[in-house]
């Protein structure tokens, strides 16, 4: 036996041994409000962000801060890659919708269509993991809290119904972790002359324009707690109708895909724009006062003759 036929054993059997339940009708309901409600899923950890975004002195929260925008693109980065290997790797139909592996149905209709969808990795297990690495950072009781509570609530209701198996769920955790964790790094090497340069101009934006900055933030935060459910929907509509007008042939998987990296290089140019224009802005600044405190002296003098 090989170490593929061993772990594709073990994965089988993993998710045999969680699946058997499922048919009992408390369990199932249980199982099926976890996936049905947000507030007890993006909505807790969103909630968890937005705590230490104005907990703390003025030092503490500007630190606060920082790590909250660093997990947040470690995140998008992670759910792009997410999505960029669920394109690249071959297809892996899901538990539930996979025959002769004995498989149990729930008793409610829960409506997925995920049946074009890959299994593997899970992009769910990816977001969670990536928001609870991010609150570890924050508050390391807190951040374990969070993973354990990701794990027993929402990836073990997924494994439950058969929408993963074992090892989609640990791989996809995985690069959720490993890519909160890697931005932060990059971001406080090379990339930290940068990051400060973005937190500056974040830091403008609250200041100068506090209703616009918290009314994105509000939608960025609204569809981080939905998981970009709309955004998802708004794809796979897209891809639809292009495939029925004969434009494309792409799969909902790589439109996603694409999606994400289009989305991602726009939130690039966006900072880019916004600090340029910050530094444009402070040298207009500059250029007003630098005159009145070279005509300063002059007048003090004109004025001492004056007086004399």
């Amino acid at each position: 036996m090989t170490v593929l036929e061993f772990a594709g054993g073990l994965d089988l059997a993993l998710l045999q041994r969680v699946n058997a339940w499922c048919g009992n009708w408390a369990l199932d309901r249980i199982a099926g409000f976890e996936e049905r409600n947000f507030l007890l899923k993006g909505g807790i950890l969103r909630s968890a962000y937005w705590w230490f975004w104005f907990h703390g002195e003025d030092r503490r929260r500007l630190s606060n801060r920082r790590i909250i925008v660093e997990a947040l693109i470690g995140t998008i980065l992670a759910l792009v890659l997410n999505r960029g290997l669920l394109s690249a790797l071959p297809f892996r139909a899901r538990p539930m919708y996979t025959p002769d592996i004995g498989y149990h149905a729930p008793s409610l209709d829960l409506d997925y269509n995920m049946e074009a969808w890959s299994s593997f990795p899970s992009d769910s297990a990816t977001f969670w993991f990536a928001l609870s690495f991010g609150l570890f950072r924050l508050s390391r009781p807190l951040g374990v809290f969070c993973m354990l509570y990701s794990a027993a609530w929402m990836c073990l209701a997924r494994l439950y119904l058969g929408v993963h198996y074992p090892s989609d769920l640990v791989v996809g955790a995985l690069i959720g972790v490993i890519g909160v964790w890697l931005t932060s790094r990059a971001l406080a090497g090379r990339g930290d002359r940068r990051m400060r340069r973005l937190m500056d101009w974040l830091a403008a934006a609250e200041r100068r324009a506090p209703h616009w900055f918290y009314a994105i933030a509000f939608l960025i935060s609204f569809e981080l707690t939905m998981i970009f459910n709309d955004v998802r929907a708004l794809a796979r509509g897209a891809v639809h109708a292009l495939s029925a007008g004969g434009y494309v042939k792409a799969s909902e998987g790589t439109a996603l895909f694409v999606i994400g990296a289009v989305v991602l290089a726009a939130l690039c140019v966006a900072v880019a724009l916004g600090i340029a224009l910050t530094r444009q802005s402070r040298r207009r600044t500059l250029r007003r006062v630098m005159p009145v405190a070279e005509e300063t002296p002059a007048r003090s003098a004109a004025n001492r003759g004056t007086c004399a």
